[in-house]
């Protein structure tokens, strides 16, 4: 499950830091020193404006949720739910980074916000005990945006009667102010480290040049690579019953990220768009330096035709595929998962792709490991 594959990663991704291959192949791709284009692209482009986005995201979250929790009215909880979504969205354009640097070092490690399904019979206990510590070891299922999602949503039509009249509303409100705070402490902190005028990280990451395991470049592969297998896996691969392989077929909807919200398909092409952009090097402006370069620059070939050609159709046609999923995706997949089930043999494909062909061609070691068979 993803809470146990995500935590695992990026502990593995940390203690690669301290590595470095002396015996690593050389590549026609990456520099040995000096600046490298890719890298301050993808640094100053990409990822920290969409750091910074999320910062912003959760911030305005957060003070949403302060207003509602001294005066809960329908207004006010549409206007957290809105904010929610939105938050949650940013997230998926910074999950790819979830293995190393700041994210994979700070305690608690980031990828714990998002570690779904919330167990939220586990969540009413707390709740109902006054137990609003969500960093203890015990509640690492009942925190981040899981636990919005279900404490925002999952009371359906009834949710604001939740935070009203209903025995636990004092204690519920509480609990929703500690998941907002917390998810706030744990995207600033690791913002900041990020930031020039902070950490500086950044500096770390446009400088990493080389193709060795502890590079920016590898780093960066393998994390993004894990964040889209997360996708293939837990996002799809579960909920339709294909993980883990070889398991007799069950299909279980409820297992979907966001099951409550009913946004798990926005999330998953947010999510697919972000891991495209790393490899276009698509800022703001529009496609730039990204990891294709990289890979056009090795003469890397596939099937007869270049490598890069082959990835940026399958991630057009994967990215098209996702968007023709009705959201939500719980009831697609009860009522007629045929269009997820596509997508996720579409996943197959790209994974290999982006977790085999591409790193081979650029002399970059795949650190991480699954029990899928890709």
């Amino acid at each position: 499950m993803k809470r146990i594959i995500t935590t695992l990663f990026s502990g593995l991704c940390a203690i690669a830091l301290l590595f470095n291959y002396s015996c690593q192949k050389s590549s026609p791709t990456t520099k040995s020193n000096g600046p490298d284009s890719v890298l301050i692209n993808i640094g100053n482009n990409i990822i920290m404006p969409s750091y910074n986005n999320l910062a912003a995201s959760v911030n305005s979250l957060d003070s949403a949720i302060t207003v509602f929790k001294s005066n809960p009215d329908n207004n006010g909880l549409a206007n957290v739910q809105l904010r929610f979504k939105n938050a949650y969205l940013a997230w998926m354009t910074v999950s790819e980074y979830n293995g190393f640097g700041p994210a994979s070092v700070h305690q608690p490690v980031l990828s714990g916000l998002n570690l779904f399904p919330a167990t939220t019979a586990k969540i009413d206990t707390n709740i109902r005990k006054a137990d609003f510590n969500v960093n203890t070891l015990g509640n690492a299922d009942v925190k981040g945006f899981p636990a919005l999602d279900y404490l925002l949503f999952g009371g359906g039509t009834n949710a604001l009667v939740n935070y009203t009249t209903d025995a636990n509303a004092v204690n519920r409100k509480q609990y929703l102010a500690a998941v907002s705070a917390d998810i706030k402490t744990e995207v600033n902190d690791v913002v900041k480290a990020w930031s020039p005028t902070g950490g500086n990280y950044l500096n770390t990451f446009v400088t990493g040049t080389g193709n060795s395991v502890s590079s920016s470049l590898g780093l960066l592969i393998n994390s993004m690579d894990h964040d889209f297998e997360i996708l293939k896996n837990d996002c799809l691969g579960i909920p339709l019953g294909k993980q883990p392989p070889g398991a007799p077929l069950q299909i279980l909807p409820k297992e979907v990220e966001a099951y409550y919200s009913g946004i798990s398909v926005q999330l998953a092409v947010t999510q697919m768009k972000a891991v495209q952009a790393i490899y276009l090097g698509t800022n703001a402006i529009g496609p730039s330096l990204g990891l294709d370069n990289y890979v056009t620059k090795a003469n890397a070939q596939y099937n007869g035709g270049p490598l890069s050609t082959t990835i940026k159709t399958d991630f057009a046609q994967t990215i098209a595929g996702l968007q023709a999923i009705p959201d939500p995706l719980s009831a697609t997949i009860q009522n007629n998962p045929a269009p997820a089930d596509a997508v996720y043999s579409q996943c197959q494909k790209l994974v290999v792709l982006l977790k085999t062909d591409m790193p081979s061609s650029l002399g970059v070691l795949i650190t991480y490991g699954d029990n899928d068979g890709d």
